[in-house]
C-alpha cells in the first residue's frame, strides 16, 4: 500500500505573549491581549483553538488545571491519537495551558509543574506509539492545493482499496473536488460525516477543522454530525478581536476563522478505519476528488477487551444519502 509522504508533524512553538512595555502602546496592546477572568471563557477559546488546528488529535479531556496559581488563568487538555491504536491506551498525553496574571502572557507548561513545554514537544510524545500519524498530518496538507503534483489517481487509489479486500479496514483522507457544505455532502451519498477541514493550511497558518466530539469546554457539541457546522461557527462567533492573542501561537487568526464560519463548506475529511467496498463506492462519487491512504490494517469484528477478533466486512455497496 502506498501512503503519503510529507513533513513531519506541524511545529507548533510555545509561544509567549507579552505586554508591551512602552507607555504610550499600552492602551493598543491591552485591545490585542484579552485579560481572562473568566476561567470556562478562558477554556472555551483555547480549548477549541487547539481542537480547530489538530484534527490528526482528538482532544479526549479538558478542564481545570490542578496546579495553578490564584492569579492565573489554567486548564488541562488531555490528546489522544485520532487513529486508534491496538493498544489500549497506550497513547496520551496532558499539558496545561495558562494566563499570567500580571503580564498577560499565555504559555504551555507540564501539567503537574511549572516547567515550560511546547505543544510541538507534547505531540511527539504520541509519535512514537502511532506512527501513521506523521502520514495523516502530510494526508490533509494535501487538501486544497490545486496546483499539487502529488495527487493520486482514483484509479490508483481503487486498485489499492481492491487489494485491501474484505478483512482489512483502511482510514483515508477524501479530498472533495470542490468545497460543499454538509448537507450537499450528505445528499450526494456519504459513509461518514463526523470530522471536517474547513479550511485548508495555508503559508504560515494552521488548518481550521472541527469534530463533534462533546468536551468539557463545548458541553454541547456532538451527538449529531447535522450539527457539527453549527457548533464550529457558534466558537467562531463567541471570539472577539483580543482574542487573537491566544489564537496566533496555534497559526490561527480571527479573519481566517470567520472566512471558514461564513462559508461553512468543507474541503475534505478522515474516514477512519472504513469498509474498504464502501471507500471504492465513495470514490466513484463525482464530488470526490481523491483519496490519501494513510493506514491499512486487519478489521477487527470485537476488540472490547483489548485484543482484535478478525473478521470480514459484510458485503455491501450502499452508503447513506
Amino acid at each position: 500500500m502506498s501512503t503519503v509522504g510529507g513533513p513531519a508533524l506541524l511545529a507548533l512553538c510555545c509561544a509567549v505573549v507579552v505586554a508591551c512595555s512602552a507607555p504610550h502602546q499600552g492602551e493598543d496592546q491591552r485591545r490585542l491581549v484579552h485579560d481572562y477572568t473568566d476561567i470556562d471563557r478562558f477554556g472555551y477559546v483555547i480549548a477549541n483553538a487547539f481542537r480547530a488546528t489538530h484534527p490528526e488529535y482528538r482532544l479526549t479531556e479538558a478542564g481545570y488545571a490542578q496546579v495553578h496559581r490564584a492569579d492565573e488563568m489554567a486548564i488541562e487538555l488531555r490528546i489522544e491519537p485520532a487513529l486508534t491504536s491496538d493498544i489500549v491506551g497506550s497513547a496520551k498525553a496532558i499539558f496545561s495551558v495558562r494566563q499570567d496574571g500580571t503580564s498577560g502572557r499565555i504559555y504551555y507548561t507540564d501539567t503537574y509543574n511549572r516547567t515550560l513545554v511546547s505543544v510541538r514537544d507534547v505531540v511527539r510524545q504520541l509519535d512514537a506509539k502511532s506512527p501513521q500519524l506523521p502520514v495523516l498530518t502530510a494526508a490533509l496538507s494535501h487538501l486544497g492545493r490545486r496546483d499539487d503534483k502529488n495527487v493520486p489517481s482514483k484509479k490508483v487509489v481503487d486498485d489499492e482499496l481492491k487489494r485491501a479486500g474484505r478483512a482489512k479496514e483502511v482510514t483515508a483522507v477524501v479530498e472533495l473536488e470542490d468545497p460543499l457544505t454538509a448537507s450537499d455532502i450528505r445528499s450526494r451519498g456519504y459513509l461518514s460525516l463526523n470530522n471536517a477541514v474547513f479550511l485548508p493550511a495555508s503559508s504560515g497558518g494552521a488548518p481550521i477543522a472541527w469534530d463533534y466530539y462533546p468536551t468539557w469546554f463545548c458541553s454541547t457539541c456532538g451527538g449529531d454530525d447535522r450539527h457539527m457546522t453549527s457548533d464550529f461557527q457558534t466558537w467562531v462567533s463567541f471570539l472577539q478581536p483580543s482574542d487573537d492573542a491566544a489564537l496566533r501561537p496555534l497559526g490561527l487568526s480571527l479573519a481566517r476563522l470567520r472566512e471558514a464560519a461564513h462559508s461553512g463548506k468543507i474541503y475534505g475529511y478522515v474516514e477512519y478505519d472504513a469498509n474498504p467496498d464502501l471507500l471504492r463506492e465513495l470514490l466513484k462519487k463525482d464530488y470526490v476528488k481523491t483519496m490519501y491512504l494513510v493506514r491499512t490494517r486487519k478489521y477487527c469484528m470485537d476488540s472490547a477487551l483489548g485484543e482484535c477478533v478478525p473478521g470480514r466486512w459484510p458485503k455491501t455497496d450502499h452508503l447513506y444519502g
